[in-house]
């Protein structure tokens, strides 16, 4: 144990500051040059008639030019009343179009959101096309924040930072884990490494989209948008993750605990894609445990305060610098009581891997 147990925690310290490093890096190269491209947002929206008029509404309070930007929402074979106010909604103004999807285009490739998202995209009539989802909001400045990224050429996608709508503690816990997921996904992006991103807040260069074939030839995954994120990332396009306040979109929070565990099912059967990646970052984090179990196991006392003191403080400090960067101060007092019910989260992720079909809005996925 002499060295094995400073070993392992060399390496989970090793761990936190590359994410560290790669967001301060991708916190730096986020821009704020002066770029007007048209624009187009799509909204995939399935039986979200409790959500739509709000977030339509927010897309309407948007700060950019009036002529260059188009608000497409993707009515997706909806069982609920999410067409009728679709349809009214855009009987008042002419700034949003409605496609409304049937099981007739459908396909193997297409199936569920990625179906939505193809058609609607492929509408767009723009150079950039933004996405978010029928249960998010957006900040005023969203566009002009998301759009200046893509003044560079060579950039082909952006994502940025979701935060949860919160008020108990379970919805404070999941604000907290989509910001510690986020921190890691901004921070693999500022080393050039893609980990993942929320398609709630998410751009695409429409001629690379085009160029990749779109949905149609990107295997089909649960997580779409991370199957997107490394299309473009692997076809040598440039992904930037633009960590700021007036980027972030806010979405709704599950409700229950039977919902939380289908989400997370969803996003471990769709990080498979990660491959090697992925595999080293799972790694990364059986080693903290592998050194914690060790430590109880030969007596370690000191070891094991300063295994669990590394993983409490170092992530606890990625968090709480991403909340600084983007002006989420409430969020602070929640980060290390939250902590402990994550890291029971990442004990159950081998038992909820296991099970094979992922269910997402009434659809069966595998």
């Amino acid at each position: 144990m002499t060295l094995l147990l400073p070993f392992l925690t060399l390496i989970y310290a090793g761990r936190v500051i590359f994410f560290f490093i790669g967001f301060v890096r991708e916190r730096l190269r986020s821009t704020h040059a002066p770029f007007e491209p048209s624009v187009t947002i799509v909204v995939p929206a399935r039986n979200e008639e409790t959500n739509i008029e709000r977030c339509v509404n927010s897309l309407l309070q948007i700060d950019y030019p009036h002529k260059k930007l188009e608000i497409i929402v993707v009515d997706d074979r909806s069982t609920d009343r999410t067409g009728e106010l679709l349809n009214k909604l855009s009987a008042r103004t002419n700034d949003l179009r409605i496609i409304h999807r049937t099981d007739a285009d459908e396909d193997h490739n297409l199936r569920g959101k990625s179906g939505a998202l193809q058609q609607g995209i492929s509408s767009a009539r723009s150079e950039i096309v933004l996405l978010t989802d029928a249960d998010c909001i957006v900040h005023r400045g969203w566009v002009r924040g998301i759009v200046s990224q893509f003044s560079d050429a060579n950039v082909g996608s952006v994502c940025a930072l979701t935060s949860v709508t919160s008020h108990t503690f379970l919805e404070k816990i999941q604000d907290v884990e989509w910001t510690y997921t986020q921190t890691m996904a901004a921070g693999g992006l500022g080393n050039n490494i893609p980990l993942g991103c929320f398609g709630n807040n998410m751009a695409v260069r429409k001629s690379v989209f085009d160029e990749l074939g779109g949905y149609k030839n990107i295997p089909f995954s649960v997580t779409e948008d991370m199957a997107l994120q490394l299309a473009i990332h692997d076809a040598g396009h440039r992904v930037r993750y633009a960590v700021g306040p007036d980027t972030r979109v806010e979405t709704l929070p599950c409700y229950t605990i039977s919902e939380y565990i289908k989400q997370r099912h969803r996003w471990i059967r769709g990080g498979r894609a990660l491959k090697l990646r992925g595999m080293v970052f799972v790694l990364t984090s059986l080693v903290l445990w592998l050194g914690i179990i060790l430590s109880v196991a030969f007596d370690e006392l000191s070891w094991f305060i300063a295994l669990v003191s590394l993983r409490l403080l170092g992530d606890s400090a990625l968090i709480a610098n991403t909340a600084i960067t983007i002006r989420r101060y409430s969020l602070l007092p929640y980060i290390v009581p939250s902590m402990g019910i994550l890291w029971l989260t990442e004990l159950a992720i081998p038992f909820i891997a296991l099970k094979r079909t992922v269910r997402w809005k009434g659809q069966s996925f595998k």
